[in-house]
């Protein structure tokens, strides 16, 4: 300052009153220019001095022209200021409120009692000393995941710059204040000036070994009526909830400078607006009360395809909301709507847009799947199993793409559906019109599924299986339609899919249709089918694949499985002879279906997608399909594909295929037909003889006559006789009776001839 003193001469003090003067009561017409001809020669230093490690406080000779102090001018104005020993100016000069000619002007760090040198456009050379005073600061704290802040406070002595300088005071309100060249108030306080923290950093110290550079956050030093500059991590980085943080700085002494982290939610877009072709306005769901926006960006990914970037305008929050810049020439639609992502998590994924909100939104989780979240949930006929050709019909995708079975509602969302898709085209992109709404645009996914292992099940049957433990779910254990009979195995994920510990899953939608190659050292190549209803039973998400019919897997050959919709880790198995199912037996249930029994209990729902004939001792022939999903324990229903069963019919069962033997079971059982047993083999039954009430019962005892003259008897006892075809047909034959019987025994003889005969006419 001394030195400065000795280099002024009277000269130099009249054209610093000029200068002084001149914005003031500027010439006008030709001597317009000889005034900022004589402005710019006289910009000279009267007076430099080094207020703390990164502020100088230098009087020129008179106010600086405009343009030598524009923000947009930055990096001439660097050029300006020719220091020594490496230092350089971060920010432009601001002029001190209540002065015409002493300015604030912020520079990288000083070491401290060391000499420099400046030289401003040209002019002498000034010397300083390198200071060794520190910006004093009381308090840090976390106001985020990655971002935390430093507060100062006048009351201790120390001001930010933007409430002391002119190009700031009337924005400032009851802030603004001034101080004289001594940097004290009114009252005579002496304060110590933060200057600008423009490309200034501190580093931060974990107790478990973290250490991060932690760079400021533009504009955030003196807003929100604080001196409380955020500092943010580099971009990724997140602190570590229960570890104490310390922060160091070569330009400020901290006296609370440790923290210790804990777990912060993001803020919560609420709503988003146009304001013109480059900006647009962000909502949160409340105030912060603070600047947590200063820094964030956000890419926009509109319905037709595009995608922006855009940072948020830095002070430019009221309240809640505040304004994000488009970046990189990019200009906004307002006939599209764009979905918001914020950048490196700052705030929440929500399904609000900007512009107006499409009636869905489509995200392509994998391959084969979609996630699209409508406005409200679908009713019960566009998702019922029964209406598949009709909901298939809904959806209208470009490309080829269909669905490949029906939309299922997340459990625990009201809107947001697993959709299955014929395998996508990684990169390209697809449109999409529900029921004739305006179409929507995706693009395809390139990520398969991650199944873990290949087995073979049967002769002509592997499968393919996946864990949760890798980020790995099948849908049957999130959908609401399933929920109930999932158990234990039921659960939710949220619209990012991530489960309630943060957990990210890939989700395996419907397999219905779908299919992989298989390929033998042998050379032999198969397309091997899904065998419904099989991805997610038995309690392990293990779908089996199935070789045409007829064809089987050859011992002792190993083969490899390549998909375009799943990525095998261990996709490899050889191949051996595995016996074929043993079934015990087989009970009717009704004329459709009927149970059949195996030897032992598989242990997994090895009966689906096959099928049994059975022959009828009739000679009718019927064929029978398995029930998916109603195999408990060794017993599974099977349904006639067409006819009945005949109750009265014996059926032979048949596996077809061989895949299982049925060694002499049968269906049903002959219906019991009565024993017929000759009458002449019973015993007759013992007979007996009583003497009758009535006399008019009594047989008529025939004369005694002589046989010659007594031709009706003769004649009946030759008619009976005579010809033996004429007897009755019953095996009975006239008693031998002999002449000398009595009376008594020739009645009795005739009486038991003529019952037994009339009885067996009336049998």
């Amino acid at each position: 300052m001394t030195q400065s003193k000795k280099v002024l001469t009277s000269i130099l003090v009249a054209t610093t009153i000029i200068a002084g003067v001149a914005p003031q009561i500027a010439p006008i017409g030709a001597s317009a220019a000889g005034t900022s001809a004589t402005t710019a020669s006289v910009a000279a230093i009267t007076e430099l001095r080094s207020l703390n490690a990164m502020t100088l406080q230098i009087k020129f000779d008179g106010t600086l022209p405009a343009a030598d102090v524009a923000d947009s001018n930055l990096a001439a104005i660097k050029e300006h200021f020719e220091f020594s020993g490496g230092l350089s100016i971060v920010n432009v000069p601001r002029l001190k409120s209540g002065s015409t000619d002493t300015y604030i002007v912020p520079v990288t760090i000083q070491n401290p009692g060391a000499t420099y040198t400046l030289s401003y456009k040209g002019g002498a050379t000034q010397t300083f000393t390198g200071s060794n005073v520190k910006v004093g600061i009381r308090d840090t704290n976390q106001v985020t995941s990655d971002t935390f802040e430093l507060e100062s406070f006048q009351a201790e002595g120390t001001v930010d710059y933007a409430n002391i300088i002119a190009a700031y005071a009337g924005g400032r309100g009851d802030q603004a204040f001034v101080v004289d060249d001594d940097n004290k108030n009114a009252a005579g306080q002496s304060l110590q000036v933060i200057s600008s923290l423009r490309d200034r950093s501190v580093t931060l110290t974990g107790t478990n070994g973290d250490v991060y550079t932690a760079n400021y956050v533009p504009f955030t030093q003196a807003s929100d009526r604080r001196q409380a500059p955020k500092f943010r991590l580099p971009a990724g980085e997140t602190l570590t909830p229960g570890v104490t943080y310390t922060v160091t700085s070569n330009w400020a002494t901290i006296a609370n400078p440790s923290f210790t982290a804990r777990a912060m939610a993001p803020l919560t877009i609420d709503a988003a607006e146009f304001v013109d072709a480059t900006s647009f306005k962000l909502t949160l769901a409340s105030d912060p009360g603070m600047d947590l926006l200063a820094g964030r960006s956000v890419v926009l990914k509109g319905t037709d395809g595009s995608e922006l970037t855009a940072s948020y305008r830095f002070s430019s929050r009221q309240g809640a909301t505040g304004t994000f810049d488009v970046t990189g020439g990019g200009t906004l639609n307002a006939a599209i709507a764009y979905e918001i992502v914020p950048q490196n998590n700052w705030a929440a994924s929500t399904d609000v847009t900007l512009g107006q909100k499409a009636a869905y939104k489509v995200e392509s989780l994998n391959a084969m799947t979609l996630q699209i979240i409508f406005p409200e949930a679908l009713s019960a006929d566009e998702v019922a199993d029964s209406n598949l050709d009709a909901i298939k019909k809904n959806f209208v995708f470009s490309d080829g793409l269909s669905i490949v079975n029906v939309p299922r509602l997340k459990s625990g969302s009201k809107s947001t559906y697993i959709v299955p898709v014929t395998v996508q085209e990684p990169g390209k992109a697809y449109t999409l019109s529900y029921k004739g709404t305006p179409v929507e645009t995706f693009v395809g996914s390139s990520a398969k599924i991650n199944m873990r292992d290949s087995a073979q099940v049967t002769n002509d049957t592997f499968e393919l299986e996946s864990f949760q433990a890798d980020g790995v779910v099948d849908y049957a254990n999130i959908i609401a339609a399933y929920a109930g009979g999932r158990g234990d195995q039921a659960f939710t994920i949220d619209d990012d899919n991530r489960d309630s510990n943060g957990k990210l899953f890939q989700v395996i939608s419907s397999l219905r249709d779908r299919s992989v190659t298989l390929t033998g050292t042998n050379g032999d190549v198969y397309t091997a089918n899904y065998v419904p209803f099989t991805q997610a039973s038995d309690r392990r998400q293990a779908p089996k694949f199935r070789l045409p019919v007829g064809e089987k897997l050859t011992p002792g050959v190993t083969y490899t499985i390549t998909s375009d919709w799943a990525d095998v880790a261990n996709a490899s198995f050889t191949a051996k002879e595995i016996a074929p199912l043993v079934i015990a037996k087989a009970e009717a249930i009704d004329t459709k279906s009927f149970e059949l029994t195996l030897d032992k209990d598989p242990g997994m729902d090895l009966l689906a997608g096959r099928q049994v004939e059975l022959k009828g001792a009739d000679g009718t022939t019927l064929v029978a399909q398995y029930r998916y999903s109603s195999r408990q324990g060794t017993t599974g229903i099977f349904d006639l594909v067409s006819g009945e069963l005949d109750k009265d019919t014996v059926y032979t069962i048949t596996p077809l295929n061989n895949w299982a033997v049925a060694t002499n079971v049968t269906l049903g059982e002959a219906e019991a037909v009565p024993e017929v047993v000759d009458p002449d083999k019973q015993p007759d039954k013992e007979i007996i003889v009583a003497p009758e009430k009535e006399n008019n019962t009594k047989p008529t005892l025939p004369g005694s006559v002589d046989s010659k003259n007594a031709p009706g008897v003769a004649d009946s006892q030759t008619d009976t006789t005579g010809n033996a075809k004429d007897l009755p047909k019953t095996g009975d034959t006239m008693p031998i009776i002999p002449m000398t019987a009595g009376l008594g025994a020739i009645l009795t003889a005739v009486y038991m001839l003529l019952k037994r005969k009339f009885a067996k006419v009336e049998d």
